[in-house]
């Protein structure tokens, strides 16, 4: 049977070792990047893994050169780490985002600014399709952010809207994530205390559950690509900068645009009148002796 084997194989682990070893000596110390793997001889060598899959990994030693060897060659202890090391990756993945855009006048004036109203809404989709048929995508979290900016204050903008599901794909499967359609609704006249906010695009980014590893990344415009880790920071309503910095406070009495109920006065609370303050007594006028 040895004398079958195609001469042009890459040899295993316990052959390359004499040789690797030998020029590695001469090599300055190991790169950050690698580790020690020990065959079942004992023998070792530092190397980093290029690919693997179920029965042989590709490693990258210290001078650039790769060899494949099996998995099985390794020490049992690089034979868990091997395998552990193929369990995290992400298998490869054709990702597409399906948007229906619609805007609508308004028949009539709006009432809150006299101006024109507009409706925008959003309808989206994202397809995931999973070209490896051994390994699936474990549960990832999808989330959706709707981006507004202002029309009075063109440097100033808002999250419209905030939507997050969890999927996974199996190997060689595919599946939709299809969030609930958005409304966004605007006018031409800036005269509205709440602000007019028209909807500039949107951003989506995907995280793999157990370990929060980055699966995939969108913005629909340049200038979304650039704030994108700024953006997937922020909450539903929040008031920006042009850098998506710095969630902002309104001033007047009806508090910030992403107000919640932890932050209207007691005075509100109906509860307080049920139980008022007790009123101070006027304090005892002095006793003076003479």
């Amino acid at each position: 049977m040895d004398g079958q084997r195609n001469p042009r194989k890459i040899p295993d682990l316990v052959k390359l070792l004499p040789l690797l070893l030998a020029a590695a000596v001469l090599l300055p110390a190991s790169a950050a990047w690698s580790r020690p793997f020990t065959n079942a001889a004992g023998k070792t060598l530092e190397a980093e893994i290029v690919r693997a899959n179920a029965n042989e990994v590709t490693l990258r030693m210290t001078n650039k050169r790769t060899a494949t060897v099996k998995i099985a060659s390794l020490s049992e202890i690089d034979q868990v780490y091997v395998r552990k090391w193929l369990a995290n990756q992400v298998p490869p993945l054709r990702i597409t985002p399906n948007m229906v855009r619609k805007t609508t006048k308004g028949s009539r004036p709006s009432y809150a600014s006299g101006g024109k109203s507009y409706q925008q809404s959003y309808e989206l989709s994202v397809d995931f399709q999973n070209d490896d048929n051994a390994k699936g995508l474990e549960e990832t979290s999808l989330k959706y952010f709707l981006v507004g900016r202002s029309l009075g204050k063109t440097r100033k903008h808002r999250i419209l809207g905030v939507q997050e599901q969890g999927f996974g794909v199996a190997a060689g499967g595919k599946h939709t994530v299809t969030f609930r359609r958005e409304v966004n609704t605007y006018s031409d006249n800036d005269s509205s205390y709440r602000g007019n906010y028209k909807c500039i695009g949107y951003v989506l980014y995907a995280s793999r559950r157990k370990d929060d590893r980055e699966i995939y990344t969108y913005a629909s415009t340049p200038q979304l690509e650039e704030a994108l880790y700024s953006i997937i920071q922020l909450r539903e309503r929040d008031v920006v900068d042009e850098h998506f910095q710095n969630p902002e406070k309104r001033t007047s009495p009806f508090g910030r645009d992403n107000w919640n109920r932890d932050d209207i006065p007691d005075i509100f609370n109906p509860r307080r009148r049920e139980n008022p303050k007790p009123e101070k007594k006027p304090s005892a006028p002095p006793v003076i002796i003479r």
